[in-house]
């Protein structure tokens, strides 16, 4: 399962710390090239309606091919080097990626339902790590190895295939259905509780923030004075700073203290974007206070989904809150390229992810106070 967690992030971090070369190679505008972003992001949205289905029809085990297959298609052919393929190769990555980030949970949902906290805690911790080499090793593959941007990109295929044929067996020896899962609960049932939609709109504005930051910090440290591969380790060290958040969140987000962990974590994200425009060294300490809180954003964010007090409704609620929230984060690279464009500056894009923040936060203390609440009625 954790192999798998692997492989949800890194294939698509790895291609910002790429992305002037990408631009110049395939020719690509300001705002195509974000799209290179957030073409995967609206895949995750779109997607994500389908894992429930696949759930239901084959079962939590069955249903991995349909996020391993066409990820490693999808790397393969973006690695081909043409504009087309590149952005093929992108919807494919970003249509397993999508079936994974629900699976995933609702097998931790599933198999581990009296210890949430700590295998959701792990889930993200590696889903950090994930983005962590995905964003480190591209850089010192193409400047240090002279890779082309294409090997150092598809470099992700081989996981894949190591995955794919770990898992095969599981496969082969798995009942045709699962009897152990909660019979999932329908979408047209959660859709209507006003929880989901909070639920959903923290998971898409925590997820433009971070995808936003993913795509564009490069520029923006290289804009304050730091070099190509100096940028690319700083959004390495981006990503790997999420892990304590990562591991602590669950344990804080539908708790007693949900309140002050939460700001806590929104206050160090909005700062850490202020000083991003400061200069050299307080854009790297920027890049730290963003780091630690980022990893903390999602678990926070899986946490809300996955703990849900009845687990057959975390796959329904899964694809919906990632389903719709991805297609919301989608549009943060895009406009915020859109947006520097036309100003000529980040402090405006800057403007729309701190106010972005500042919602996530009154969300995150809705959800968290209410899902609480719910737990202590339950007795849990």
């Amino acid at each position: 399962m954790f192999g798998v967690t692997l492989l949800l992030r890194s294939p698509i971090t790895a291609v910002p710390p790429a992305l002037a070369t990408v631009r110049d190679d395939l020719g690509l505008s300001e705002f195509a090239a974000g799209a290179t972003t957030s073409l995967p992001l609206i895949c995750f949205g779109v997607f994500a309606f389908l894992a429930p289905f696949l759930i239901a029809r084959w079962g939590l085990e069955r249903a991995m091919p349909a996020v391993l297959i066409p990820l490693l298609a999808g790397i393969v052919l973006r690695s081909a080097g043409l504009t087309w393929t590149f952005f093929v190769g992108a919807v494919l990555v970003g249509s397993g990626i999508a079936v994974g980030n629900v699976l995933v949970p609702a097998l931790i949902r599933a198999r581990f339902a009296g210890r949430v906290a700590l295998f959701m805690g792990l889930y993200t911790a590696v889903i950090q790590v994930s983005g962590a080499v995905g964003s480190a090793l591209t850089a010192p593959l193409q400047t240090r190895a002279g890779w082309s941007w294409e090997f150092a990109v598809g470099i992700w295929a081989l996981p894949a295939i190591l995955t794919l044929a770990w898992w095969w067996p599981v496969l082969r020896h798995s009942p045709p259905r699962d009897t152990r899962a909660a019979p999932p609960t329908g979408m047209g049932t959660v859709v209507v509780r006003p929880m989901t939609w909070v639920i959903t709109v923290f998971m898409g504005l925590q997820s433009l923030v971070y995808y936003s930051l993913l795509t564009w910090l490069p520029d923006q440290l290289t804009a304050a004075g730091h070099s190509e591969a100096g940028a690319g380790l700083l959004l390495g060290l981006f990503s790997l700073l999420g892990l304590p958040g990562a591991f602590l969140a669950p344990r804080f987000a539908t708790g007693a203290r949900a309140v002050p962990f939460l700001a806590l974590v929104y206050g160090g994200q909005a700062l850490g974007v202020t000083l991003l425009g400061f200069g050299t060294a307080s854009a790297a300490v920027g890049v730290v206070l963003i780091g630690l809180a980022q990893g903390a954003s999602f678990s926070i964010a899986m946490t809300f989904i996955a703990d849900q007090p009845h687990a057959g409704d975390v796959p329904a609620l899964a694809a919906f809150a990632q389903g719709a929230g991805y297609m919301l984060a989608a549009t943060g690279p895009m406009a915020l390229g859109a947006i520097f464009a036309a100003a000529g500056t980040w402090w405006a894009p800057n403007a729309v992810v701190l106010t972005a923040i500042g919602t996530v936060f009154i969300l995150g203390c809705i959800a968290g106070t209410r899902l609480h609440a719910a737990h202590r009625a339950a007795g849990r």
